[in-house]
């Protein structure tokens, strides 16, 4: 459990603030809390102060997790699921509760389907297309089922309202203690009247009750917590597993200490409890679309139903002939439950066996059933066997004999096989093919954990081998289920994405990035932020929230793009896609360019000229517009072609792109007419010192050779502060004296 804590200095001393708990955490104290107050019922006396302290510990559970269920309430994408969750948990808790409170409660229900009520009535409030008579209705007849069955009557219901519809954690607390300490009083004075009236068949007293006063105690606790989701705990349901799972464990403990159960009897039932695991998981993989992984792992729970029925038959078995037939079907199933593994590190591995190693195999296991089966006659899998009484059950005992050995060298060749396969695939495989052989190895592993913990001795000689097979079908179920291979779809996926050449991350709905290739983690400048939250990543975290769109890298631009993952409309994840935007870009500037400049020379056109010009004015900024042409520019392209005449324009463009455009706007307006905009400058001798420049510039481009060509310029000069002159006003006043310099002679400008 991860607790942080805050410290900052003040006066040259380090301060310490106060502590700091997530979701998790606090969910975490809730279950501690619990199986505190159910130890207390099942091993304590209720009256000791041991006990008292014990239930007043237990009280934080129902707080908390109320001001989660309202929190969830506020947060959850889908509130028919949530409610679904619930009342499936509700139900399965059902005979666990009822089991460890041996029927106190008679018809009352477990603290889930109080959960369950809470949720039910915030979803009534909350509906918005609901009329108030009928709100008011609904409301009324769920806190009176509550009142009825309910295991804590209306009282998380109202703790979960206080929660929800205080505004401030101030306003919560002080609604969460008034009904606390109210559900204390309502209690003793309830538990007063039934002395004088015998309502019950308790003698409860008022100070009896007083335990219930523990509720305010998570006051503290919760307002400790900082929104913060923390990584879950075993998985987001692990508080709804854990609750059923652990009043059967209590239930069970209390009575095998108490002597209602012997511990064969545990024995047998832990094996048909991993049956019916097993016919679970079957019935859930058979429902998906079919496959080769699919067919395997079928094959392997089918086979493993099997190996755990013939199990069950040999420890209950009473007769030789039992055990015989027992063993029989317990070998056929372990031995070709191999051949199923084998099928599975194959799919998992991406390596193909061929079938003749299959039917080898087949083969090999057949041999050795029979042999099994005609022990009776040959003795050559069993030299000896003996069924002899022990604490009231049977117990067989044999000597192992040739077919014995050659079926632990057969499982030992086959082990090795796909020890293999694993090796291969984790050296060569893609990242998911790792990740598969990781579960792969897992469910090898444990097959062999209950044989370790046999030999300890701790199980009293009782072999348990069972417990390892099932471990062994939930990491290949997990495994099916997770990295489900479907004729290998999900490796060429994700090779695709590990080569294409953009980023993609993926994040699933606990916000934790799931995958990420190689571009993105370089463009993110992070490769270990696969499989953590986002809010461990500041990029990542500003990306979902949209204040980072591109990143460059490398000389290029990459564009981002985050799309949702839904199902069924609802949101499960986002990826994150990177985009290499550099030719678009430099095409869209090469688009832009082309529309606001002229072609050949370059500069600005008249139109986005116009605008530049035009967004001086509008700030009330001054300036000087020109317009020149050149003069007997006709003559150089009837004597010297055109060519030569783009050359002369190239040329002029030069001269006036030479300024700097904090300086000079220029601009192109077609054939030989040019226009330039001079900035903040309106000195009359400022401005006829540029204009002579460039006119001698240009004069002096063409000295030698045959093209004699000049400039005449018709200037306007917008100096007056009280009236900015406009774009329109300028160009035809300029035009105007363009047309006077022109008459005048040429080569000249006149202002």
């Amino acid at each position: 459990m991860y607790i942080s804590c805050r410290m900052t200095y003040f006066g040259g001393k380090v301060v310490r603030e106060k502590i700091s708990l997530n979701k998790t955490n606090l969910q975490l104290i809730a279950v501690v809390a619990m199986l505190v107050d159910h130890l207390a019922w099942t091993f304590v006396d209720f009256w000791s102060p041991l006990g008292q302290i014990m239930h007043i510990i237990g009280r934080l559970t129902i707080p908390i997790m109320c001001f989660f269920i309202a929190e969830g309430f506020k947060k959850t994408h889908s509130i028919r699921k949530y409610i679904g969750r619930l009342a499936v948990f509700a139900i399965v808790s059902i005979v666990p509760f009822y089991l460890f409170f041996n029927n106190e409660y008679e018809y009352r229900q477990n603290i889930i389907f109080d959960y369950l009520l809470s949720i039910l009535i915030l979803t009534v409030l909350e509906h918005k297309m609901m009329k108030k008579w009928m709100k008011v209705v609904l409301v009324v007849f769920l806190f009176a089922v509550s009142a009825i069955l309910g295991g804590w009557p209306l009282a998380p219901e109202c703790f979960t309202l206080a929660f929800y519809y205080g505004k401030t954690f101030k306003e919560k607390a002080k609604r969460f203690a008034f009904l606390a300490v109210l559900t204390f009083l309502v209690a003793a004075i309830l538990a007063e009247l039934n002395l004088v009236f015998g309502l019950t068949e308790y003698d409860w007293t008022w100070y009896d009750r007083a335990y219930l006063l523990g509720f305010v105690l998570a006051i503290p606790l919760l307002s400790r917590y900082n929104g913060e989701k923390g990584k879950p705990l075993l998985g987001k349901y692990f508080f709804y597993f854990f609750y059923p799972v652990h009043l059967l464990l209590l239930s069970g403990v209390r009575q095998l200490v108490g002597g209602g159960v012997s511990a064969y009897d545990i024995y047998v039932w832990i094996h048909v409890v991993c049956l019916l695991i097993v016919f679970t998981m079957l019935i859930g993989v058979l429902q998906v679309r079919p496959s080769t992984m699919q067919t395997a792992v079928v094959m392997f729970l089918l086979l493993e139903s099997f190996y755990i029925v013939g199990f069950i038959m040999e420890i209950l078995a009473t007769t030789l002939e039992t055990f015989n037939m027992a063993c029989v079907i317990e070998y056929f199933g372990e031995l070709l439950m191999l051949v199923a593994f084998l099928i599975v590190a194959s799919e998992c591995g991406h390596i193909k066996i061929p079938l003749f190693v299959y039917i080898a195999h087949v083969l090999v296991a057949f041999v050795l059933v029979y042999s099994i089966a005609t022990n009776q006659q040959t003795g050559f899998f069993y030299s000896d066997i003996e069924l002899v009484a022990r604490d009231g059950h049977m117990r067989a005992y044999y000597t192992h004999a040739t077919g014995y050995y050659f079926s632990v060298i057969y499982i030992t060749l086959v082990i090795a096989e796909m020890f293999f396969i694993m090796v291969n695939s984790f050296i060569r495989g893609a990242e998911i093919e790792k990740r598969r052989v990781l579960m792969l190895f897992a469910a090898v592993s444990f097959t062999w954990i209950p044989y370790a913990i046999t030999m300890t001795g701790i199980t009293g000689g009782y072999e348990v081998p069972v417990i390892g097979v099932v471990g062994a079908a939930i990491f290949l179920t997990l495994c099916f289920y997770r990295y489900g291979t479907f004729d290998s779809v999900a490796i060429v996926s994700e090779s695709a994405l590990t080569k294409a050449e953009e980023g993609v991350i993926i994040i699933d709905d606990r916000r934790t990035v799931t995958f990420s290739n190689i571009i993105a983690k370089k463009l993110v400048g992070d490769d270990s932020f696969v499989d953590s939250e986002i809010e461990d990543n500041e990029t990542i975290r500003n990306i979902l929230e949209g204040s980072m769109r591109e990143v460059e890298y490398d000389g290029k631009i990459y564009e981002i793009r985050v799309e949702e993952i839904k199902h069924n409309s609802y949101i499960q994840g986002h990826t994150i896609w990177f985009l290499d935007a550099t030719r678009h870009k430099a095409m869209l500037d090469e688009a832009e360019k082309m529309a606001n400049h002229d072609a050949l020379t370059g500069l600005y056109n008249r139109r986005h000229f116009e605008r530049l010009v035009s967004a001086e004015t509008e700030d009330m900024r001054q300036g000087t517009l020109v317009l020149s042409d050149m003069d007997n520019f006709k003559s150089v392209n009837d004597k010297a072609g055109h060519k030569q005449g783009d050359i002369v324009l190239v040329n002029y463009a030069k001269i006036l792109s030479g300024y700097s455009e904090e300086i000079l706007y220029p601009c192109r307006i077609g054939g030989d007419e040019f226009m330039f905009y001079l900035r903040n400058i309106t000195d009359l001798d400022e401005v006829e010192k540029i204009l002579n420049r460039i006119m001698d510039d240009f004069k002096n481009k063409f000295k030698k050779g045959d093209v004699r060509c000049t400039l005449s310029m018709g200037v306007v000069i917008n100096n007056n502060t009280r009236k900015i002159k406009n774009f329109s006003t300028m160009y035809k006043e300029a035009d105007d004296k363009l047309y006077k310099a022109k008459g005048d002679g040429k080569n000249k400008y006149v202002i």
